[in-house]
């Protein structure tokens, strides 16, 4: 059963350790609805058709492929036989400087630190709308608690490694990690980094012959295999499930950068080769049989063979092992009879390298590939203007926001998952509540000011439009029977329709208005400390007056 295996120790064989039912039911959850749809599906989900063909599979193998087209929409590493000898390629791959530039720049775009190394803070709002009063204020301190311990025991704060971790995921295109609960399974203690090609989801049943979600890890090594809740493992993968796709965001710069190291290599061979002058030597063999000319040729060019070697790793240039290029040659010949060598320097014309069209062609396209916009590799303009104005901003800025909120909205589980589970164990009645999971979120730390501008802009407009709009008046008669000047429009119709403010919005600045009227602090609800009286009145009453 999951956390039950048996395990090695040092050699020996150690009984399996208890998880509690705690985990173990925050695994079954949503297993009885996803069952329910399981049962009532008739047709063949598109992984169950990929890997059903492969031979006949337990029925629980079976069963999990299923409720993959469902309820798992991560690509798995694991059935991609030949993703870890890619992933050591993409690796490798990733440490060309113009790649590794790229995911510097997306990362450092992603991953941004405030003054206590905090680089997100849980995103509350919609929560306060689905909570009821009597828990909502014990509900969202417990969640900041449990935020910020979650946060220390990934060690984000310790240093830099969220922004590793999201480079990996970049490169990798997975990210996996166990958590690991204490010996009451009460609280989140830890989190271990897992290989996520080891990993395979699946199902199992309980005791009872209830369904479960698991994960099992090296299936097919006994003396490795591990079966664990879903409760215990985060998965992130940056492919969709059955959809073609890359594996990872590196991936796609493969050809770009590929094509543009070809054609540098090519020029940086030409110019190597026609550093020297090439020379023509013509030998008399005089009366020698042609088999003796062969040979005396064959040791000619042993003497005088150059071996050019480049290496594009390193761009390392050697000529017959060694690593410099000779500044004269001295040519040796025997004369004979008379005769004597002739030595005459070749034509070393050949298409003009020094025009880098090509090359720039193909660093566009790079460049494109890598979402990254055009304006970031302008070296000579500073790297791009930056301009606070939102009409300041390209479409390309917006796209490659887009793109950053959409990697983040992936790496978020790796503290979403864990900080759902923990408030879940201390507040049971959360756990079925598929609400509370939807509008728990993450804020992410801006340093990109263009979103934030944007978005002052328009609701300035906005403002000025409602302000408008209010007085825009129509004449009622009051009760007097008098006419009189009313706003045709309400203030809090035109709040919620022009304003875009939510009804949760519209809630909670009502409630911080009511609070102020009772004289109360507006955001915690207590009593504000009273206002010490005026020095100068002191002063008076010490003198009596």
């Amino acid at each position: 059963m999951p956390g039950f295996l048996n395990r090695q120790v040092d050699g020996t064989t150690v009984s399996g350790w208890s998880i509690s039912k705690a985990v173990k039911r925050l695994a079954n959850l949503g297993m009885d609805y996803e069952d329910m749809v399981l049962q009532q599906s008739k047709a063949i989900g598109s992984t169950e058709a990929a890997m059903g063909n492969q031979g006949f599979m337990p029925e629980d193998f079976l069963y999990s492929l299923a409720l993959a087209d469902i309820g798992q929409k991560k690509f798995i590493a694991y059935f991609d036989k030949n993703y870890p000898q890619r992933r050591d390629y993409l690796r490798n791959f990733s440490m060309n400087g113009e790649i590794d530039f790229m995911l510097e720049t997306i990362t450092d775009e992603a991953i941004v630190y405030d003054d206590r190394n905090f680089f997100c803070k849980p995103n509350l709002i919609n929560l306060r709308r689905i909570l009821k009063d009597n828990v909502q204020d014990e509900i969202i301190s417990y969640i900041w608690n449990a935020f910020n311990k979650l946060y220390y025991a990934h060690h984000f704060v310790e240093g830099h490694d969220a922004w590793s971790y999201f480079k990996q995921f970049l490169i990798d295109g997975f990210l996996a990690f166990e958590i690991i609960y204490d010996a009451d399974s009460k609280n989140i203690v830890g989190f271990k980094e897992l290989d996520a090609a080891s990993l395979r989801p699946g199902v199992a049943r309980d005791e009872h012959g209830k369904l479960q979600k698991i994960w099992v890890q090296y299936e097919d090594i006994p003396s490795m295999k591990r079966e664990l809740y879903d409760s215990q493992i985060i998965y992130i993968s940056y492919a969709k499930g059955n959809f073609s796709n890359r594996t990872s965001y590196v991936e796609r710069l493969i050809r770009s950068f590929n094509l543009l190291r070809i054609l540098e290599n090519s020029r940086i061979i030409w110019n190597i080769m026609n550093a020297s002058f090439r020379i023509k030597m013509v030998v008399p063999i005089g009366t020698k049989s042609p088999q003796k000319a062969k040979e005396s040729l064959a040791e000619m060019m042993a003497i005088y063979k150059e071996d050019i070697n480049l290496d594009t790793d390193s761009g390392e240039l050697s000529v017959n092992g060694r690593p410099s290029m000779q500044f004269y040659k001295n040519y040796l010949f025997p004369s004979k009879s008379g005769e004597s060598p002739e030595i005459e320097v070749m034509d070393s014309s050949g298409p003009d390298l020094s025009d880098t069209d090509a090359l720039r062609y193909f660093y566009d396209k790079l460049k494109s590939d890598s979402k990254i916009p055009f304006e970031r590799f302008d070296n000579e303009g500073g790297g791009g203007t930056w301009q606070l104005e939102a009409s300041g901003m390209s479409r390309e800025e917006i796209r490659f926001s887009k793109f950053i909120n959409r990697l983040r909205s992936i790496f978020q589980e790796l503290i979403i998952k864990p900080l759902i589970l923990q408030v879940q164990l201390k507040y049971p009645f959360l756990q079925n509540d598929d609400m509370f999971k939807a509008a728990l979120g993450l804020e992410y730390e801006e340093e990109n000011l263009f979103k934030e501008m944007k978005m002052m802009d328009i609701q300035n407009l906005r403002v000025d439009f409602v302000s408008n709009m209010l007085q825009l008046m129509v004449s009622e008669k009051d009760a007097d029977g008098m006419d009189s000047e009313v706003p045709f429009f309400d203030a809090m119709f035109l709040a919620e329709k022009y304003l875009k403010m939510t009804q949760a919005d519209l809630e909670q600045n009502q409630k911080y208005i009511n609070r102020r009227k009772q004289g109360l602090d507006p955001r915690t609800g207590k009593e504000l400390p009273k206002p010490l009286k005026d020095k100068e009145e002191d002063d008076d009453m010490d003198l009596g007056f």
